[in-house]
């Protein structure tokens, strides 16, 4: 038996009603952003949400009247006791959703009885539905039985956080000529949380898209500008002027912020200016729940904002951060600068949101004509810094990485001989933590051993005790301990080299390595050895690794020794998905591309791309179409390695964000395409379900056939928001 509680208007909504409809949203600004008769219980819902129900109380309801509210289930109680996770949490609310659509469903065959004669949850129902309570309606109810979360924490933790950049970010709207009130809008979107980030890929305080952020912003495999908070402003003014210079309304322009400018003109051609009528009235696959209720969450969001002391009472709000910026001329690692800098990594990338793992952990170089930011220091002159830094680390271009692209029957080991890389310098440039984990058509990111940073190393050398006992170490067999697995012998000579964020051992191995055993014992001798090599040097991610045929040991930070065999390769969904090299000069369309992408990758304007393949202005390219590219300005080598990155920056902000925890099976039914099972059915990027459905035509879907979905969970919470 399990608790559920049900909530009618409560005080606060009381409270609620009499700060919305006595004092208007904006009484300075309810011109600009009206609230009409229609929009008031929509609005008064979302003040609930962000104002009245916590994170662990989800609310039932109906999603075209919300005002008919079914219960709020509060999640402690529905598991009293016991900690579960999201995906089980949610799937006892979808229970619950059943059981109101099971009742929906005999009450509209009773739709003309009289309502003193139903009884427990139907009287209760019929109550709410009041004058909507016929057959049809009751039906469409079926269809429309939500479950909402509520926000009260994350809205709160949103206004504290807001103090951090509101002062620049009032400025960066004066300047552009905006309202003010549009600064709640990051309440809707993010929380004012920068690092939020959704399963369809909107990043950022303004929850940009890659697609539309890239209009106003650089967002590429080295930068992603959607990540910092002023960029992502300085761009959301441009596009929200934009909006309302075509739309000559502000709940219009709002509107188009979440559905688009397209969209909305041509919602108004058909309803004009009147948001309400659009709200209610206007029809198209993409103007869902969250088009439609995107004004009314905006102007409670402000309402809330503007009289927070009477929901969350005082609190402190933080404050901003004091930096200095400088214009960086050069190419130039992280690690570079911060060997000038007093700071360290962890607070260098807190003020540089924008530079994604690549360029932090330099892997990359920051690009030139970046501006960074670092805390405020007393006394700091950047150009005389700068200046100090000696030209041998400043560089003219960016790395340009090769790629190799896995095949069957190969591993880690034999593909860093090949290039003459350590094994941890390629696990490194690819964010690879188990040695054994590579898969069929991987493309693997190259490290770039010319243009090392070179590095002096402040402590002394390991002693030639210390490395000859390593591997007298891995050479002694013993009998009596249990063995771990086999390992090819090591030579005693080693060379130990410092680079950028790792210390790697590498292992001249003979030619004809004998099989030895590594025990129980061996294990504790390498650890006591190499915990003196770690002691040698700070700052390492991994302290000890040995590249050898199909093994290698590897022992962290946390003295946790690991002695792995490398499998051979196989296909696992993981994996970063196959990008292939053109053929003939044509490539097959990905999910997420369009004619832009290929115009900048090729260095070519899109009426160039359109004219080779005789396409007609407007028309937007499908994926899986064949297309015929032009490499007048860059090498088919360039364009794919663009191409690629691209690609593999999506995989990456996705799965640094989610992890797959399962899969399920989906349905399709009459009327579905790809485009509205991705973004309405299961909130899921395209790319991810072509992924695990290889062989499945998109295009052609067939009601009755299934879909294989996997089941996301969010690794950081509070960083992920589900649009």
């Amino acid at each position: 038996m399990y608790f559920r509680s049900v909530h009618f208007f409560s005080s606060l909504s009381i409270i609620c009603c009499v700060l919305l409809f006595s004092n208007p949203v904006n009484s300075s600004g309810s011109e600009k952003f009206p609230l009409s008769e229609t929009l008031k219980p929509n609005v008064l819902f979302w003040i609930n949400v962000y104002a009245k129900y916590t994170e662990r109380e989800v609310i039932i309801h109906d999603s075209w009247d919300l005002d008919i509210v079914y219960e709020v289930v509060n999640l402690d109680k529905l598991f009293p006791g016991v900690k579960v996770s999201s995906r089980i949490e949610w799937k006892k609310i979808e229970q619950i959703k059943k059981e109101y659509q099971n009742t929906l469903r005999r009450l509209s065959r009773k739709s003309n009885v009289k309502i003193e004669s139903l009884k427990g949850k139907e009287l209760r129902i019929a109550k709410l539905y009041g004058k909507r309570f016929n057959s049809k309606r009751l039906r469409a109810g079926v269809r429309y039985v939500r479950g909402q979360t509520g926000l009260k924490y994350r809205f709160k933790k949103g206004l504290q956080r807001s103090g951090i950049y509101i002062k620049r970010m009032r400025e960066i709207f004066i300047n552009h000529g905006m309202p003010l009130e549009l600064l709640a809008l990051p309440h809707v979107e993010s929380s004012y949380n920068y690092k939020a980030y959704s399963k369809l890929g909107a990043a950022g305080l303004w929850q940009f898209t890659r697609s539309t952020g890239r209009q106003f912003m650089t967002v590429n495999y080295n930068v992603d500008e959607r990540l910092d908070p002023l960029v992502a402003t300085e761009s959301a003014a441009r596009l929200l002027k934009k909006n309302y210079e075509t739309l000559k309304s502000w709940p219009l322009a709002i509107t188009a912020y979440n559905h688009g400018r397209g969209g909305m003109k041509r919602a108004k051609r058909k309803f004009g200016t009147d948001i309400s009528k659009i709200v209610r009235r206007y029809r198209s696959r993409s103007f869902g729940f969250a088009s439609r209720n995107f004004y009314s969450e905006f102007l409670a969001a402000l309402h809330v904002s503007q009289n927070y002391t009477e929901y969350f009472g005082e609190f402190e709000v933080y404050q901003p951060n004091q930096f200095l910026e400088f214009n960086i001329p050069d190419y130039i690692y992280v690690k570079t600068l911060l060997d000038k800098l007093n700071i360290k990594l962890e607070e260098f990338a807190e003020y540089n949101p924008a530079l994604r793992n690549p360029v932090l952990k330099s892997k990359r170089r920051i690009p030139r004509n970046f501006t960074i930011r670092i805390p405020f220091q007393n006394n700091l002159d950047m150009e005389e810094m700068y200046a100090q830094i000696s030209t041998e680390f400043k560089f003219k271009d960016q790395i340009a990485p090769d790629w190799h692209k896995v095949r069957r029957g190969e591993n880690l080991s034999n593909i860093a001989r090949k290039y003459r890389v350590s094994l941890y310098e390629l696990m490194s440039a690819n964010s690879i933590r188990n040695a054994h984990r590579i898969y069929v058509g991987q493309n693997l990111q190259i490290p770039d051993t010319k243009n090392r940073i070179r590095t002096s190393v402040a402590k002394a050398k390991p002693t030639k005790q210390v490395e000859t006992r390593l591997a007298e170490a891995v050479d002694v067999k013993s009998e009596k301990s249990k063995s771990i697995l086999d390992v090819p012998a090591i030579a005693a000579e080693r060379t130990i080299e410092k680079n950028t964020d790792i210390l790697t051992i590498t292992t001249p191995l003979p030619d004809k390595p004998q099989i030895t055993r590594v025990t129980e014992e061996q294990q504790e001798a390498i650890a006591v050895d190499a915990q003196k090599l770690k002691n040698s040097y700070q700052s390492v991610d991994v302290v000890m690794a040995m590249a050898l045929p199909d093994f290698y040991v590897e022992l962290t930070k946390n003295n946790d020794l690991r002695v792995v065999r490398e499998t051979k390769v196989e296909e696992v969904h993981e994996s970063f998905r196959d990008v292939d090299f053109p053929q003939n000069g044509m490539v097959n369309v990905e999910p997420d591309e369009t004619l832009g992408h290929f115009a900048e990758w090729l260095k070519v304007p899109t009426y160039k791309l359109r004219r080779v393949n005789r396409m007609s202005y407007g028309v937007p390219i499908q994926i899986g179409q064949s297309l015929l590219l032009t490499f007048e300005s860059v090498t088919p080598e360039q364009f794919h390695t663009r191409r690629v990155e691209y690609h593999k920056g999506i995989e990456e902000d996705f799965y640094r964000n989610f992890r797959i925890e399962g899969e399920n099976l989906y349905t399709v039914r009459r009327g579905d395409n790809i485009w509205l099972i991705c973004n309405r059915n299961v909130g899921m990027p395209h790319w991810l379900l072509k992924k695990y459905n290889p062989n499945k035509n998109f295009g052609k879907l067939v009601a009755g056939e299934d879909i294989v979905i996997p089941l996301v969970e969010a690794r950081f919470p509070e960083d992920v928001l589900n649009n």
